[in-house]
């Protein structure tokens, strides 16, 4: 309901039905505007525009498309922008005047995407990739929580923190919010697996490597990528999550897989390899050790980079993994600029 204590409604066609049906505020309607409908309509005045001036009226909701001829007359009649909002026909909120903007060749036009222009210009020109990496990272414990999923959680190249801080602390939102649900599915309380060299990429050995784009340019060559030290990582997402409940794995991933614990499963796995070998590396090691929970999600930070070709880094990795362990999967599309998603169904064991 409108806060305002006297409104006036500009129309008296189909979207105002809808409007009031929706909104239940006819009580602090004192009349309706209609230029061709004098007279009186839901036991309320119905006046002509030329009479607006000498009405009482705190401010006009426009439940009409003809905006750009209804405005002009608004503000010729007395009054301000900010008392004038408009109905949408959709959604049936209202949208102050201010909100809107002129646009040639449209004239009044409303942009909601505009409310988030400081967030989607960092986007543009200070990072391409968040903040919709951090969006569909916490949906994605969510998911994982929500659904039952088993097993802890694991990201392979760290480099900033940015990623694994905010996976520390989704991972504690959601196993205090849902801890009875937890225990009700007897799943234990859920550790964070973190991998990283801390040296950067290392340099590329395989064809599928030193032939992408991205390596032959340089912009992942040795050392690049480098990163917050392992101290300064666990001390970072310890501000979130329980120090007892981080695991940092410091090396390059052939050495440092080997001591994952057998038992340990993985509900969630953000992969953010970026190389073939790396890529394929964590992958089959993963799978070849059932270390997959059925219901798992795999997020691939760098899955369209290399002109989105199959030939080369995580997509080439993915393609040879899934044939050697027949993974039936859901792929279920782009997270971000450039990454991809993807849930475990099951898969053949080595």
């Amino acid at each position: 309901m409108n806060s305002d204590k006297k409104i006036a409604i500009w129309g008296t066609g189909s979207l105002c039905e809808r409007y009031l049906e929706a909104t239940q505020s006819l009580t602090q309607v004192v009349c309706f505007i209609d230029s061709n409908n004098a007279g009186e309509f839901k036991q309320k005045p119905v006046i002509v525009p030329a009479q607006i001036a000498q009405q009482d009226i705190d401010s006009i909701i426009i439940c009409s498309t003809f905006i750009d001829e209804i405005v002009p007359v608004c503000l010729k009649s007395g009054f301000a922008a900010a008392q004038i909002k408009i109905a949408q026909a959709r959604s049936l909120s209202t949208i102050p005047l201010v909100e809107y903007e002129e646009i040639d060749g449209i004239g009044l036009y409303y942009l909601p995407w505009k409310q988030q222009q400081e967030q989607i210009d960092f986007s543009l020109s200070g990072d391409i990739v968040f903040p919709d990496v951090y969006k569909e990272i916490a949906k994605s414990v969510a998911y994982v929580h929500v659904s039952a999923v088993e097993g802890d959680f694991a990201e392979f190249g760290t480099c900033t923190g940015y990623t694994a801080s905010l996976i520390a602390h989704s991972l504690d939102y959601y196993s205090n919010y849902l801890s009875e649900f937890h225990s009700q599915h007897n799943i234990k309380p859920r550790e964070l697996c973190l991998f990283d060299s801390f040296q950067g990429f290392p340099a590329s050995t395989m064809e599928e490597d030193l032939a992408s784009p991205h390596v032959a340019s340089g912009a992942w060559g040795e050392g690049t990528a480098k990163g917050l030290s392992a101290n300064a990582l666990k001390q970072l997402c310890g501000q979130f999550l329980n120090e007892e409940r981080i695991n940092i794995y410091e090396g390059w991933y052939k050495d440092t897989l080997s001591t994952i614990e057998p038992e340990r499963k993985f509900g969630f796995v953000h992969l953010d390899c970026d190389l073939y070998e790396s890529t394929y590396d964590v992958l089959y090691h993963l799978f070849a050790n059932n270390h997959v929970s059925e219901g798992a999600k795999l997020l691939f930070d760098n899955w369209y980079c290399n002109r989105a070709s199959k030939a080369f880094g995580e997509q080439k990795a993915w393609q040879d993994i899934i044939q050697q362990f027949n993974i039936e999967c859901t792929h279920i599309g782009m997270y971000a600029a450039v990454g991809h998603k993807v849930i475990i169904h099951s898969y053949s064991k080595k």
